[in-house]
């Protein structure tokens, strides 16, 4: 196999920041087994595997280090990026994805990645004494949103501070838990993304969860712009755009580390 690999933080314009990720560029058909194996021994929080199929589309599939996804908004930046920055694909065309969860767009906007996905929308659901007791703190408001708990606290500072109960976050329904909160200074929200269930206990920073997130706060906000940030230990930050209700844009940054090939 003759494979390149490479390394990319994504959603930040700094080194060892943001969401890394490993994208693998396949040239021949591979087992689903090959790649979570692959993915395992990368250990990052999402491997990409992308595949060819003519001038500016290609299949992509991601795996966390225990299990396939269905939806990756920063491997999805990682793998646009790797396709621009290395001359695969011309700078200006957009490139089309397709994956498990449909076709996605990505575009390069004044050196800026931008991926259309369908948005994700939430509805309101009453707190339980589990969320409660999970959370740790007082929460103002909850939603769910699809596959994942979305739970509004008062404020950015305790968005900073919460440290939820992950074992029994394990044994909720769904992939995971969005906490978050208006913003501060120029972020209109910030947000964590806790994920224990499929291998990742926190998110550096979540496309996905931001297709939920411009959904929950467009309702509150009544806007459908936001600048936001997520107040991960990496930290990292998306322009989010609604469009027609259906769509939402996520536009960010995304670097190169490192590469290289894959051993026969």
């Amino acid at each position: 196999m003759d494979s390149n690999f490479y390394f990319i933080n994504a959603f930040t314009k700094e080194k060892f920041k943001g969401n890394p990720a490993a994208i693998v560029m396949l040239t021949e058909k591979v087992s689903e087994k090959w790649m979570q194996s692959l993915a395992s021994e990368f250990n990052q929080p999402i491997t990409t595997f992308m595949s060819k199929i003519d001038d500016n589309s290609f299949g992509l599939r991601w795996f966390t280090p225990t299990t396939e996804i269905n939806l990756c908004g920063h491997g999805t930046l990682g793998a646009a990026h790797i396709l621009w920055s290395e001359g695969m694909v011309s700078s200006q065309l957009p490139i089309n994805f397709h994956t498990k969860a449909g076709e996605l767009q990505a575009n390069l906007i004044q050196q800026q990645i931008q991926l259309t996905f369908t948005i994700i929308e939430s509805q309101n659901i009453q707190q339980t004494e589990e969320l409660e007791t999970i959370v740790g703190l007082p929460i103002k408001a909850s939603a769910w949103a699809k596959d994942r708990y979305i739970i509004e606290l008062e404020n950015a500072d305790m968005v900073h501070r919460v440290n939820p109960n992950l074992e029994r976050m394990k044994n909720l329904d769904g992939a995971g838990m969005v906490i978050t909160s208006r913003g501060f200074d120029k972020y209109d929200f910030v947000s964590r993304y806790f994920a224990p269930k499929i291998g990742v206990n926190e998110d550096h920073v979540t496309g996905s969860a931001h297709c939920a997130l411009a959904s929950y706060w467009g309702r509150i906000c009544k806007k459908d712009v936001f600048f936001a940030y997520q107040d991960s230990a990496r930290g990292g930050e998306l322009k989010l755009k609604i469009i027609d209700g259906e769509k939402v844009e996520l536009i960010g940054d995304c670097i190169s580390l490192m590469n290289g090939k894959l051993n026969s």
